[in-house]
């Protein structure tokens, strides 16, 4: 018996070398996707990265204002937190949420919409910079 554990622990060692060499290491992807898959801010923010993300009008007179350009605005979805009391994670036809995250220096809170059941679709509604009072409020 001790023998047959010992041969059994010797080859799951081998087969953990062989699966963490080369450049992929799919050992530590695997390891990283399992702690990551009940991190709840993951599980929405990898809902909200999205190609075709649409900017309100609010948005982009915002992003105007504060001359920010659209791509390091989404920046806050790279290691953002949800803010779910400021979210609404039950709304019918669609959810929103808000994302808080520091980029270039800015505290940035961004509103984004996600329409995942009708037609599938991202939308930046609008976002605060610095806790700053909205600004192009229409």
């Amino acid at each position: 018996m001790r023998r047959r554990f010992l041969l059994f622990g010797f080859g799951a060692c081998i087969s953990l070398f062989f699966l963490s060499l080369g450049p992929e290491n799919r050992l530590k992807e695997t390891f990283y996707a399992y702690i990551d898959y009940f991190d709840i801010d993951k599980r929405v923010i990898s809902h909200l990265i999205n190609d075709s993300t649409i900017f309100s009008s609010l948005s982009e007179c915002q992003l105007v204002y504060y001359n920010i350009a659209k791509q390091d605005l989404l920046l806050v979805l790279d290691g953002g937190k949800v803010n779910f009391d400021l979210s609404e994670e039950h709304g019918k036809p669609c959810q929103y949420f808000v994302i808080e995250n520091v980029v270039d220096g800015n505290n940035l809170s961004v509103k984004f919409e996600l329409c995942y059941y009708n037609d599938k679709r991202v939308e930046v509604v609008s976002f605060t910079n610095n806790n700053e009072k909205e600004v192009c409020n229409f």
